[in-house]
């Protein structure tokens, strides 16, 4: 499989004018476009320290030396390359999509097929995790088109058909990346949220700036069946008979409650979080998306 399976070419044009950036300094192995936390020699100012033997004597700040008449060097930030790791919920649930609608794994797929495009062309570092009750696929943050494809080929290879711990997969994973980078992660967020945002919490402490993408399908958001069903659980085989048009209101006001706690959440936790229907386009969405995150940069 390639990336063509995913993205058409039409789309692909339609993304090359785009660019994913952390918000925050990362680290990674080479010169990039992304401010890094290591100090040297680069074109942007961080902030000064004391001279002492040895240090460029052309980083001294002679205005600095003329108000305080003590020797000071300036420090500049380096930039580096970003170490973006896309990670998707894999699970059974993920494996739904209404009639004339992508399953919620399809289209998490698209979108981080997307994402990887930008970052393969920005010549930055892709990873790839995909997980369920545990983590099923793991791909190292690599950088170039070869290494594109093989996450391309890897998220094709995985089937959603598993339960879900999200808390535990995360967790597991946040303890694998040790240096700073950008976490995007899709997922419907079917699980228990006490355990998803203490995972969330874990990588917000090791300073990694992360998009959580919460992807529901239309018939999730507005409960638009007809008639009475049998619902089942595609993760436990739990069956349910309702009414939706009995249900609907109800439905969708606890529907709310949890969509706005979860953006409570990540705001508190300064993660970027979006709700993402299945029913609209997925270049629309990244294009839009990645378009109002580079102007809030500004």
């Amino acid at each position: 499989m390639s990336i063509t399976d995913l993205i058409s070419r039409e789309a692909m044009r339609k993304l090359e004018s785009l660019v994913v950036r952390s918000r925050y300094v990362v680290e990674g192995f080479r010169a990039g476009m992304h401010a890094s936390p290591l100090k040297g020699a680069s074109v942007e100012f961080a902030d000064h320290r004391q001279y002492v033997k040895g240090d460029n004597l052309r980083n001294l700040d002679w205005k600095v030396f003329g108000r305080t008449e003590r020797y000071y060097v300036k420090r500049f930030e380096e930039e580096t390359s970003l170490r973006a790791h896309v990670v998707i919920d894999g699970s059974g649930s993920m494996g739904y999509g209404s009639p004339g609608h992508p399953t919620k794994y399809e289209y998490a797929c698209r979108v981080a097929a997307a994402f990887g495009y930008i970052v393969t062309r920005q010549q930055d570092s892709l990873g790839l995790t995909i997980f369920d009750n545990e983590i099923r696929q793991q791909v190292p943050a690599r950088a170039g088109s070869r290494h594109l494809r093989l996450f391309i080929e890897r998220m094709a290879a995985h089937e959603p058909k598993a339960g879900t711990d999200t808390g535990r997969a995360l967790d597991a994973l946040a303890g694998m990346i040790s240096r700073r980078g950008l976490i995007l992660l899709l997922s419907d967020l079917f699980d228990d949220p006490e355990a998803v945002f203490r995972a969330v919490a874990h990588f917000r402490k090791k300073m990694h700036d992360v998009i959580l993408l919460q992807i529901l399908d239309p018939a999730e958001l507005e409960l638009s069946f007809d008639r009475v069903a049998e619902f089942i659980d595609k993760e436990t085989g739990e069956k349910l008979e309702i009414d939706p048009a009995l249900a609907r209101s109800a439905y969708k006001q606890e529907l709310q409650r949890a969509i706005d706690q979860c953006r409570e959440r990540c705001a508190k936790l300064n993660v970027d979080y979006r709700l993402v229907s299945t029913g609209g386009s997925f270049e629309d969405f990244v294009r839009q998306y990645l378009d109002e995150r580079r102007r809030m940069s500004l």
